[in-house]
C-alpha cells in the first residue's frame, strides 16, 4: 500500500499527483493498493463535498480518506504535504519520502515490495516527467491573519476588520501590498470595493488560492488576463512561463473574492 498525505490546494501535491495516479493504474492489478489521506489546511478543505469535486476534477481514481481531525497524520508521526508511505504485504512501514521529487526511487521500492510480495511479472515502470521546480522562487505567501502573514509591505486590516488601504510607492521582493478595501478574516482576506493586491515575486509560475464567485483581472508587463473565479475555492494559476521571472504582478479583484494562500513554481 501506498499512502500519502495530501490536500487539494497544495500545489506541491497537484505536482505529486500524476506519479501517484500513474502507479496506482499500473500497479494495482499487480496487487498495489493506493490510498490518498487529505488531510486539511484550510477550513474550507473541511467540506467532504469539496474533497470529492476536487478529486474528480483532478482525475483522483484511487480512494481518498478524509482526515479533518488530523488522526492518521498524527498517527503516522507525518509532518509535510505531500508525503508517502509505503506499507508492505504484512502492514509494516517499509519506506517514505517527504515533499515532491525522488519519484523513480519510490516507484522502485514499490516494485521490490511487489515483488517480495510475489507479484507476477510487472508493467515496465512509468514515464511520468518530474515537475519540481529547481529554481529559487518567492516562498509560499499566506495571507489571512489566522496564519500571521509578514510578507506584506505597507498597512493591512486589524484581524476581523475592514480598512481602506492605499500601495505604497514599492513594494519589497517577495512580498504583496493592499489597494482598496480588504477584510481581514481567518485564512484569508476579502475584496471590497475596488480592492487590488500588488505581488513582488521570484518565479515561473504563480498560483492563487481563491473562494468566492467574481473575477480576477491580472496585470503582468502590460499584459491584462482576467480569470473567472466561482465554485469551490481552489488554486489558480496566475502567470505561467518557459523560465523563471522577477517581476511584479497586480491584481484586480471584484468584491466578495477570498484570497488565501500565493504558491510559485
Amino acid at each position: 500500500m501506498l499512502v500519502t498525505f495530501w490536500t487539494y490546494s497544495c500545489v506541491n501535491c497537484l505536482r505529486a499527483l500524476p506519479h501517484y495516479e500513474s502507479w496506482y493504474r499500473t500497479y494495482r492489478d499487480a496487487g498495489l493498493v493506493v490510498l490518498g489521506v487529505h488531510t486539511t489546511e484550510f477550513a474550507f478543505e473541511h467540506e467532504p463535498a469539496n474533497v470529492a469535486a476536487q478529486a474528480k476534477a483532478l482525475g483522483v481514481d484511487y480512494p481518498v480518506a478524509i482526515d479533518n481531525d488530523y488522526a492518521t497524520w498524527n498517527a503516522y508521526g507525518n509532518q509535510y504535504w505531500p508525503a508517502s508511505y509505503l506499507v508492505d504485504a504484512s502492514g509494516q512501514v517499509r519506506g517514505s519520502h517527504f515533499g515532491e521529487g525522488a519519484y523513480a526511487d519510490t516507484e522502485q521500492q514499490i516494485r521490490d515490495l511487489l515483488t517480495d510480495a510475489g507479484a507476477g511479472p510487472l508493467p515496465p515502470p512509468t514515464d511520468v516527467p518530474d515537475a519540481t521546480p529547481v529554481e529559487a522562487t518567492t516562498p509560499e505567501t499566506y495571507l489571512g491573519p489566522a496564519n500571521a502573514p509578514v510578507d506584506i509591505t505597507g498597512d493591512q486590516p486589524p484581524p476581523g476588520q475592514t480598512r481602506t488601504l492605499r500601495f505604497p510607492a514599492a513594494v519589497a521582493s517577495d512580498t504583496f501590498a493592499l489597494d482598496g478595501t480588504w477584510t481581514a478574516s481567518g485564512e484569508s482576506l476579502t475584496a471590497g470595493p475596488s480592492a487590488r493586491l500588488r505581488l513582488n515575486f521570484r518565479a515561473r509560475a504563480v498560483h492563487l488560492v481563491l473562494g468566492g464567485t467574481g473575477t480576477l483581472t491580472v496585470e503582468l508587463d502590460g499584459t491584462r488576463t482576467t480569470v473567472p473565479a466561482s465554485g469551490v475555492p481552489k488554486l489558480y494559476t496566475l502567470v505561467s512561463g518557459p523560465a523563471a521571472r522577477h517581476s511584479t504582478l497586480t491584481l484586480s479583484l471584484t468584491p466578495g473574492l477570498q484570497a488565501y494562500d500565493f504558491t510559485f513554481d
